[in-house]
């Protein structure tokens, strides 16, 4: 297998966000995961993994971090 050239959980929720159609915005994507994980996808009809929805709460506990 060949090595990437990056590493694949570094910017890994932002990958996503762009990859959903939320652009650069991870906040907005980290909220609607949270809002939405009970009914399993997203507004695009995307479905909510136990993974996006891990990744999305790191996010949501980012916002509290001090800067």
């Amino acid at each position: 297998m060949a090595k990437l050239d990056f590493d694949l959980k570094e910017g890994a929720f932002t990958r996503m966000a762009k990859e959903k159609g939320y652009g650069n915005n991870v906040q907005k994507l980290a909220t609607d995961i949270m809002k939405l994980k009970d009914k399993g996808k997203l507004p695009n009809g995307k479905k909510i993994t136990p993974l996006m929805v891990k990744r999305a709460n790191f996010v949501v506990n980012a916002r509290k971090f001090k800067k």
